[in-house]
């Protein structure tokens, strides 16, 4: 298996990080278009109550989304600098792990009209919940660092 060092994994997980918020803002622009792609015909005329609702939805996601992005960019930046077990890391982490499980809601809402939403709001709210574990796991090696830089 290919193996990169340290460094070169960071920074690729940064460029990806900074290509994902592109598709992030790309997607603010596209998503009207998107929702009026996927709305029933009898609904193109009007923007309907659904119709609002559909985009707010879509928004939110979005908006969430970029959220857990800028924090995962912000976390990849503090692995840089070699400061993983710290109480910042952990703020990061619980951060994703929110934005996760918001999106997981806002998927609930959405699975009234698309069924497949309750597949990617189960997606989202088990990514939030490992995020959550992940979490816990770096606060508890954070607290055992802590005592071991008190420990002479």
């Amino acid at each position: 298996m290919l193996r990169i060092s340290k460094n070169a994994s960071v920074t690729i997980s940064l460029i990806l990080t900074g290509v994902f918020f592109a598709v992030l803002i790309s997607c603010l622009f596209i998503l009207p278009g998107f929702v009026r792609l996927i709305l029933p015909v009898s609904m193109h005329a009007v923007m309907t109550g659904d119709a609002v609702l559909i985009t707010a939805v879509g928004y939110g996601v979005i908006s969430l989304a970029m959220l857990a992005d800028i924090l995962l960019f912000r976390l990849l930046l503090l692995v840089r600098a070699g400061e993983v077990f710290t109480a910042r890391s952990v703020a990061l982490i619980r951060g994703v792990s929110w934005c996760a499980i918001g999106i997981s809601l806002l998927f609930l809402v959405a699975a009234r009209y698309y069924l497949i939403a309750l597949a990617l709001a189960f997606t989202a709210v088990l990514l939030g919940l490992c995020l959550r574990v992940v979490k816990n796991v770096i606060e508890e090696a954070t607290a055992i660092k802590a005592e071991n830089d008190l420990t002479v």
